[in-house]
């Protein structure tokens, strides 16, 4: 199991304290999630997204915090990043302007060109309920337990309630996110030990072949937790239709 270590001086002398860096679940196949996309900044791999439309990618803000939006790159058709799939340059990111770091953690992807759709490559629907509590499967290129950037698929609890979510969550701006209703917590199934890495961001989180949500951070980046929090793609709607609106030169024109 690939291990991160943390290192702490006590007087003279140094331990070692192994981190677990995993997102669980298991290898599936990009034709079992067609709408699946990586992110890449400088060709590395920083995140993921969904394909909402032929132009369009929706991740979280944080998996596209860095400038200039030309050097990322949107990876489609990929079971595994480092794989056969199709590369595409961005046209622009923007961001929720209220975006701050831990709230309205969402971003819209422009892509150059036009994409094609096929049997790795298809869009998904947004899921419009709100569920309290809902199972879902979470998926993401992200490095995992095996050190791999093979697509894995990870089953989780989404949930909105207050009171059951709030109180596994330790940071109040991570509790606010809960009570806006702009993000649902994301919970690992009981008895088992998941967690997330800074790459997983953006990671579709879906359920009955609509998405739900995004993954947006963790309280333990790194390490296992009982839970982290995602945002609520049905909150975004408004935000999701007026950039599109707002930049339909840009589909014309690129």
């Amino acid at each position: 199991m690939k291990l991160l270590l943390t290192v702490i001086a006590v007087c003279c002398v140094t331990i070692v304290q192994p981190l677990t860096r995993q997102v669980g679940g298991k290898d599936v196949s990009v034709r079992q999630y067609p709408f699946m996309a990586a992110i890449a900044y400088a060709r590395q791999l920083i995140g993921n997204g969904a394909i909402i439309t032929p132009k369009w990618i929706l991740t979280s803000a944080s998996a596209v915090y860095l400038s200039p939006p030309s050097e990322y790159n949107i990876v489609l058709g990929a079971t595994d990043f480092y794989g056969h799939a199709k590369w595409f340059e961005v046209w622009n990111i923007f961001k929720h302007p209220e975006f701050v770091g831990w709230d309205n953690n969402i971003a819209m992807v422009l892509i150059r060109g036009h994409v094609q759709y096929s049997d790795t490559i298809q869009p998904i629907d947004i899921g419009m309920l709100w569920p309290e509590t809902i199972e879902v499967t979470m998926l993401s290129y992200g490095r995992n337990e095996d050190d791999t950037t093979h697509l894995r698929g990870a089953t989780y609890t989404l949930i909105s309630d207050n009171i059951e979510c709030v109180s596994l969550l330790k940071e109040y701006m991570a509790k606010e996110i809960i009570w806006q209703q702009h993000g649902f917590c994301l919970i690992p199934p009981p008895g088992t030990q998941q967690g997330q890495w800074f790459n997983d961001a953006g990671a579709p989180i879906v359920a009955h072949g609509k998405l739900y949500a995004v993954f947006a951070f963790t309280e333990h980046e790194g390490g296992v937790n009982e839970g982290s929090v995602a945002m609520r793609v049905a909150s975004y709607l408004g935000f999701i239709q007026s950039v599109m609106f707002r930049n339909i030169s840009g589909l014309i024109n690129n």
